[in-house]
Formats: C-alpha cells, structure tokens, sequence
C-alpha cells in the first residue's frame, strides 16, 4: 500500500474562486473593487463601500451577493447565509414585480442559481446537511445535466460517510438522462471512500469500457491506482486524463476544469517522475 496520501476523488463543492458567475456578473464585481479608490487588496474599503451601498438600497440582491461573496471569500461561511438568503428573497420579488424587466448590470443581474451554489456551498462547509441538500435539489431540478449538480448530493453523502444514502443518489444518478457517465464514476468514488479498492477499480472499468474518454473517470481510476501503489498505471491514467481535458467536457465552466487540472497536477507532483 502506498505510504503516501492520495487525494480524495470525492468532491463537493469548488472553491468559491472558482465558481462560475455570469460574465456581467464579474465585471460588476471587479468594478466596484477597482473603482473610487477601493483597490481589490483593500477588504476593509471595499467592505465599508458595499455596507453603505447596502444601507442606502438595501434590498438590492448584488450589493447583497456581492457581500456574501465577500464575507465566504473571508471564510465568514455563518455570516455569509443571511445575505445571501436576502439576496435570493429580493431577487424573487423583484422577478414577480418586473416580470420583463432585462438584466442589466444595474439592474438584477443574478440568476437564483449563482446564490444558492454559495449558499449550498456554506451550508456544507458549516456541516448544516439538510440545508445544503435543499439547495442543490433545487439546483439539480433547474439544471439537471449540468456537470457539478448531477452529482452533488451523492458527493455531500460520500464526504460524510454516509454511504447508503450515497447509493440511493447515484441509482438515480444513473437513472437519469444524461448523467449515466457520472453515475457510474461516482459507484467507483463510493466504493473508493469505503475502502473497497478493489471493487472500486473494477466499478471504474465498467465506466470507463462504457464512456472511455471520461476524464473524470480517468482521473478517479489514477487515484484508485496510485492508493493502490500502482504507480506506473496510476501515472498513465493521469497523463491521459490531462491530454482529454477540454472546456466542452465540463459543461464551458472553467473553474471546474481547473479543479480537475489542479488534482491532475497534484498527483503527479507527488508520484510520477
């Protein structure tokens, strides 16, 4: 067995620097920490410009996302929740009031699902399970074949052991269309967290016979390996997994094509030569 620690390939929720917001989104955000002297290494100016922007509107959902994000960016996860429940209850409202109103930059421009991954997001890392889960069901029923939330509770269930419930999310998984792929590398990160490496290693063969390109199951199948101690297949896994990487596989979201790149890179820092 290999003496070295390989990373976990169960996975819950991409660091907040990597969430991906839409592009008007970013560009707000970036003017107001670059704007009227508030440079983006001053968190105290900027801080103090998005309060008084929310005393003096405060039911505007970007000044609340914006310092929600602000706040998680800080590792503030309980203090993140109250904005960004805010943020979410305005943004409804103002939906129903202005039913054809456009997004504009000053306008509304979030969508409920750039809130809720950030909120689900803290709700995990505060260990609240059921909060978190409420909000990635909603998730998955906006956008059910989408990369990250077709696989997002079974990934709360496995980080927490709780395996059983874990089986349950991925028979749905692999029930629902479009999703077979994950669902089936998501059996072999289940039988990976329990220790059953074995079993592990002959789920991802039934994945990757299926979907052969799978980064996601290449790079699973390379850390199956590499626990395995089997390191020249383990590294081979790994190389092949980065020369399939594409945006496209990940749905355009770069932020998680950068998780994978980086998890890539990692093991084989540690373990190929």
């Amino acid at each position: 067995m290999n003496s070295r620690p390989a990373a976990s390939p169960a996975r819950c929720m991409p660091p907040i620097s990597t969430l991906t917001m839409r592009h008007f989104t970013i560009l707000f955000a970036s003017f107001l920490l670059t704007t009227a002297a508030y440079s983006q290494t001053d968190e105290e100016q900027a801080a103090s410009m998005i309060n008084d922007s929310i005393k003096a509107n405060p039911k505007n959902s970007n000044w609340l996302f914006l310092k929600a994000m602000m706040l998680t960016d800080a590792k503030k996860y309980q203090s993140a929740i109250e904005p960004l429940s805010l943020s979410l209850k305005y943004l409804h409202q103002f939906k129903i009031d202005n039913p054809n109103a456009m997004t504009l930059p000053n306008d509304q421009p979030l969508d409920s699902c750039d809130i809720l991954h950030l909120r689900a997001f803290c709700y995990d890392t505060l260990d609240s399970l059921q909060n978190s889960i409420t909000d990635y069901r909603y998730l998955q029923s906006r956008k059910p074949n989408e990369f990250f939330y077709s696989i997002a509770v079974s990934g709360l269930y496995i980080k927490r052991k709780q395996f059983d419930n874990a089986q349950i999310e991925i028979e749905n998984i692999k029930k629902g269309n479009g999703n077979l792929e994950r669902g089936l590398v998501q059996q072999a990160i289940l039988f990976y967290e329990f220790g059953k490496y074995q079993e592990a290693l002959k789920a991802i063969a039934v994945a990757l016979q299926k979907y052969p390109t799978s980064i996601e199951g290449l790079l699973t199948k390379g850390k199956i390996l590499t626990n395995l101690n089997r390191m020249t297949e383990a590294c081979k896994c790994l190389d092949e997994a980065k020369s399939k990487i594409s945006l496209d596989y990940f749905g355009g979201q770069r932020g998680y094509q950068r998780d994978f790149e980086s998890d890539i890179d990692k093991l084989k820092s540690l373990n190929c030569k």
